[in-house]
């Protein structure tokens, strides 16, 4: 047996010890976060009942150890630790959360445990849902502190921007709020809205629970644009065939992202012929139904803005206004304004 092909063998064997180590460590932590107390509504017996405003707290040492072996688990590279808040800060939360529609403060009033306060955590906002949900209907929302410390505006713009490394050519502003009402505190709104729609999805029966999955097509919202559902919130969608770079759209990826700012005019070009109402929508089903209820509330309860602007070297080359109303998204809508009604 030559050289070479000794040295391989023992490459080969080394990958597959690497390979077999790797998934033993994902099953590991899989198992660990399934069984983890964070997910126990006894857990949360103290909080569960408490006014909203005595439920928005920095992130517990059990938080931060669910958080951390979920980064893991998933390969993001932060590591979530807790944060210190400002007043001002714990007061935008309340407000962001006071000025709501009441079905919304009702969703929250239903299904909240708390919302817990993070830095690092890799993105700007989390949702879990605690072990049995199907009984106890509770989950829990986090924040990302340093995330949200920006103004509505350009906190939706730097998230717009995220799946598009190599800035350049193209570049996309975003715009939530008008100028007279552009604060952090509609950041903060705007996220929570996003993450609450989480909870609702599975709650009012939108998408079946991300843990145990289910083929999308039995369930009412998610048949309107997706065909399967597979590991890590992958799927197809009814649109790859001609959108085949949604595959690729990572949110919160930066200078990591798969697309380039080259490619923004192209990708929002075929967004604008499937019936996800973001771009953020387009990246798996459970994101499209916290985008439609983000907005569905934004733009119709609220009566705000939601406007993108894909923007050609300083100037504007096309503009997205209030998609939810589109005869494309019809459908969606229609499904949000018989949850609401």
């Amino acid at each position: 047996m030559n050289k070479k092909l000794i040295n391989l063998m023992i490459f080969s064997i080394m990958l597959l010890w690497a390979f077999s180590s790797h998934a033993a460590d994902k099953e590991t932590l899989f198992n660990e976060l399934k069984k983890h107390e964070a997910l126990s509504a006894s857990t949360w017996s103290g909080l569960i009942g408490k006014e909203i405003k005595d439920r928005i707290l920095p992130a517990p040492d059990i938080i931060i150890d669910y958080l951390i072996k979920d980064n893991q688990l998933q390969g993001y590279k932060e590591i979530p630790h807790k944060a210190e808040i400002d007043d001002e800060f714990f007061s935008d939360i309340v407000q962001a959360i006071a000025e709501l529609p009441q079905s919304v403060r009702d969703h929250i009033h239903e299904h909240l445990v708390a919302v817990f306060l993070v830095e690092e955590l890799g993105g700007t906002g989390y949702c879990e849902l605690l072990r049995d949900f199907n009984k106890n209907r509770l989950g829990f929302i986090v924040l990302d502190v340093g995330s949200l410390d920006r103004k509505a505006n350009e906190w939706v713009s730097w998230r717009e921007n995220s799946p598009f490394a190599m800035k350049g050519l193209y570049t996309i502003e975003a715009e939530i709020e008008q100028k007279r009402n552009d604060t952090r505190m509609g950041a903060i709104q705007y996220i929570l809205l996003h993450e609450i729609g989480h909870l609702i999805g599975v709650a009012k029966g939108a998408h079946p629970h991300w843990v145990t999955g289910g083929n999308p097509q039995k369930w009412p919202f998610t048949k309107l644009s997706w065909l399967t559902l597979a590991v890590g919130l992958k799927g197809k969608s009814k649109f790859d065939g001609t959108f085949s770079k949604r595959s690729e759209i990572k949110y919160y990826s930066f200078e990591n992202a798969l697309l380039t700012s080259k490619e923004i005019n192209e990708i929002y070009g075929h967004f604008l012929k499937t019936d996800f109402v973001s771009l953020f929508a387009a990246t798996n089903m459970y994101d499209d139904f916290a985008e439609t209820y983000a907005m569905y509330v934004h733009v119709i309860l609220q009566n705000r803005p939601w406007k993108i602007r894909i923007m050609k070297e300083g100037k504007k080359e096309s503009e997205i206004t209030t998609p939810i109303f589109d005869k494309r998204c019809e459908a969606k809508k229609s499904y949000l304004d018989k949850m609401f009604r």
